[in-house]
């Protein structure tokens, strides 16, 4: 009689690591999927990581120490956690910074695909998270938000043109983007179609300028909604997260000073 044995190696890692969604598993374990500098996102089981005596550490915007391990690359895989720092919780007692903080963590778990490392887009969710839970001015850290949006776009293959007009190829005066070609357009060419333009606010095409006002950001926001819902969400077959318009629904009705 002959026994076969098979010795299965365990494919492991370990790195930093912002929790963007936790939904139960069981009676107290989580499916969590993690955003990682080095390895992107993964999902994974943590066990007993709804207990009363870990949930606080399980949360998304949370930022961690992860471990995952799986038997093959394409399991679901363990993951344990040591958290580090909880974004979320700093910013409880302020309903838009947390609907922002959420927001953002749904949208990257809706648009980002498995396994792919984006460190440049880590270090700005974790910058833009940073400055939320520190005070930062607010008009400062919406217009960041607006920017990790535009970033999933290019990531996505989704990008905007926004350096020249797409009528007459000229780099200034841009004040419309086509809703069909996600170009730039001048004022003076967009002018007879504006009620059909989206408006490009400066702080979009120039990382160095803060938006003065609310409605600046506002504009930014549907800039980056529209092609998030028409063209990244649909090629993948996803829904826009329920926490994107709740911020937006939040923003809409904020007064700054």
């Amino acid at each position: 009689m002959h026994v076969l044995c098979y010795a299965f190696t365990m494919l492991t890692f370990t790195d930093e690591a912002l929790i963007l969604v936790v939904d139960k598993f069981g009676d107290s374990d989580a499916i969590v999927q993690l955003f990682t500098p080095t390895h992107g996102l993964c999902r994974g089981v943590v066990k007993r990581g709804l207990t009363s005596k870990n949930r606080a550490d399980v949360q998304p915007a949370t930022l961690v120490e992860a471990t995952w391990k799986a038997r093959m690359p394409e399991h679901l895989g363990t993951i344990t956690l040591e958290a580090k720092h909880s974004f979320a919780a700093r910013v409880m007692h302020d309903p838009l910074k947390l609907s922002a903080v959420g927001s953002v963590m749904a949208m990257m778990a809706a648009s980002l695909a498995e396994r792919d490392a984006h460190p440049e887009l880590y270090a700005q969710a974790v910058n833009f998270l940073q400055h939320v839970a520190a005070g930062v001015e607010p008009l400062i850290w919406l217009a960041e938000y607006v920017r990790l949006e535009m970033a999933l776009l290019e990531l996505a293959g989704f990008g905007l043109d926004l350096t020249r007009c797409a009528a007459t190829g000229t780099t200034e005066h841009l004040h419309y983007v086509s809703p069909k070609s996600g170009r730039a357009v001048t004022q003076s060419a967009g002018q007879p179609y504006h009620d059909r333009m989206l408006a490009l606010p400066e702080f979009v095409r120039d990382d160095g300028y803060t938006p003065e006002s609310i409605n600046e950001v506002s504009a930014g926001i549907m800039l980056t909604g529209h092609f998030l819902e028409t063209r990244l969400l649909p090629a993948l077959n996803r829904k826009p997260p329920s926490l994107r318009a709740h911020f937006t629904q939040l923003l809409a009705r904020q007064k700054l000073a």
